[in-house]
């Protein structure tokens, strides 16, 4: 009996089928990821309306911290105490170094004695770059 010779058998391509399982595994992982992220600005706060600001930043920021009319400090969406976000800002400079970045969403009627603790924090932790979200009066 003859036994089949696998060097002339023709070359019939390349299994394609674990390169479109990981290609959708990625798509699917930015998908998630692009949602969690725009989950953050979509907590519903009024915010303060400014005469003059800069024009809305498309870069993204390292964290965005939000205070509710309730006054409650939230990050993703999760109230949190003001002595438990100095490590998250402190990790982030350490991660990002000094691009590292906060956006501030504040509701209109907290007050400013409210948002200074972040402000304050933030400086401790070395992080500069500090971005306040406001809305056009238009």
């Amino acid at each position: 009996m003859k036994v089949p010779n696998q060097q002339h058998r023709p070359f019939t391509g390349a299994n394609m089928t674990p390169m479109i399982d990981v290609v959708f595994l990625l798509i699917i992982f930015f998908l998630v990821s692009s949602h969690l992220a725009r989950q953050e600005s979509r907590l519903p706060v009024e915010l303060p309306v400014a005469e003059s600001h800069a024009p809305l930043d498309l870069e993204p920021v390292s964290m965005t911290v939000t205070i509710n009319q309730d006054q409650q400090i939230l990050i993703g969406g999760t109230p949190i105490a003001i002595e438990a976000l100095r490590p998250l800002l402190l990790e982030i400079r350490n991660r990002d170094g000094s691009a590292a970045s906060l956006r501030v969403r504040t509701d209109a009627v907290v007050p400013y004695q409210v948002v200074e603790p972040v402000l304050h924090a933030a400086a401790i932790a070395g992080v500069l770059d500090i971005k306040l979200a406001v809305k056009d009066p238009r």
